[in-house]
């Protein structure tokens, strides 16, 4: 499941409770914008550095904002 997926990559990246509630729009918009699929990027972000140090920092930055 998208959710569970999703607490997985919040907890390995650290992230804190609100910044892991921007997760779901941030992951649909990004997949959108690279043409995978919310899942496909989940795993990309869960297990590639790179992608899922920005998509962290840019939670982060979202939560911030809130």
């Amino acid at each position: 499941m998208v959710e569970e997926e999703l607490v997985v990559f919040a907890m390995a990246r650290g992230l804190a409770p609100n910044e892991a509630m921007v997760l779901p729009a941030l992951f649909e918009k990004a997949a959108d914008e690279v043409g995978m699929s919310v899942r496909g990027l989940i795993s990309s972000a869960t297990y590639s550095n790179e992608v899922g140090e920005y998509l962290a920092k840019v939670a982060r930055e979202v939560a911030r904002k809130l």
